[in-house]
C-alpha cells in the first residue's frame, strides 16, 4: 500500500491497471519519469512491470519517500527529485537524461504549460511516449506544438493522453 500525500488524487486502479496494459510491451528495462508523482503510484507500477529506472518529481515527497522505502527501492531503480517540475525539468536536460514513458499528472487547475512542459520534450528518448493524465470534467487541452495526440482513452473520471514527438511513429493497441 502507498502512502498518499494530502490532497492528492490517485489515479484509480481500474485506471491504472488499464493503462499498463497499453504498455506492457513498453515496460522491459523502460526508463521512466512520473512528473508530480504524489504517491508514485504510476512510477512504482512501472517498476514493478520490469522498468529499469523511475525519476519522481515531487514538491512534496514524504509520502513517496515512505512508500519507496516500503517497497525497497534502490537507489538504482528510483530517484527522487525534490521541488518543482520545471526545475527538476531543466535539471534533467542538463544531465542529458532521457526517458521512454514520461507519465504528467499535474495538480487539478495546472495551465497547459504545467500539462506538458515544453522541457519534456528533449527528455522523451526517440520513440518514447508521454502519458498526459487529466479529468474529465475539465477541458481537454489543445494539442500542444511539436507534439502528437496518439491516443485518448477514457476511464472514469480519468482520461489518459498518449502522446509522441511529431516526428516519431508509435504502435499502441486500438482502443
Amino acid at each position: 500500500m502507498l502512502d498518499v500525500p494530502q490532497g492528492a488524487r490517485p489515479t484509480s486502479g481500474r485506471a491504472r491497471e488499464a493503462l499498463f496494459s497499453i504498455l506492457h510491451d513498453s515496460l522491459a528495462g523502460a526508463r521512466v519519469l512520473d512528473l508530480y508523482a504524489g504517491s508514485g503510484a504510476l512510477g512504482v507500477e512501472a517498476l514493478s512491470r520490469g522498468a529499469a529506472r523511475a525519476v519522481f518529481v515531487e514538491n512534496r515527497p514524504a509520502a513517496l519517500d515512505r512508500s519507496l522505502q516500503r517497497i525497497g527501492a534502490t537507489e538504482e531503480e528510483a530517484e527522487v527529485l525534490r521541488g518543482d517540475a520545471k526545475d527538476a525539468l531543466r535539471s534533467l536536460l542538463r544531465r542529458s537524461a532521457r526517458f521512454d514513458l514520461v507519465f504528467s499528472d499535474p495538480p487539478y487547475g495546472a495551465d497547459g504549460e504545467a500539462a506538458v512542459p515544453e522541457e519534456a520534450a528533449g527528455l522523451l528518448a526517440p520513440g518514447g511516449l508521454f502519458i498526459l493524465q487529466i479529468d474529465r470534467p475539465g477541458r481537454l487541452p489543445i494539442e500542444p506544438s511539436g507534439w502528437s495526440v496518439v491516443q485518448r482513452r477514457y476511464y472514469g473520471r480519468n482520461v489518459f493522453l498518449f502522446l509522441s514527438r511529431s516526428s516519431s511513429r508509435l504502435d499502441l493497441p486500438a482502443p
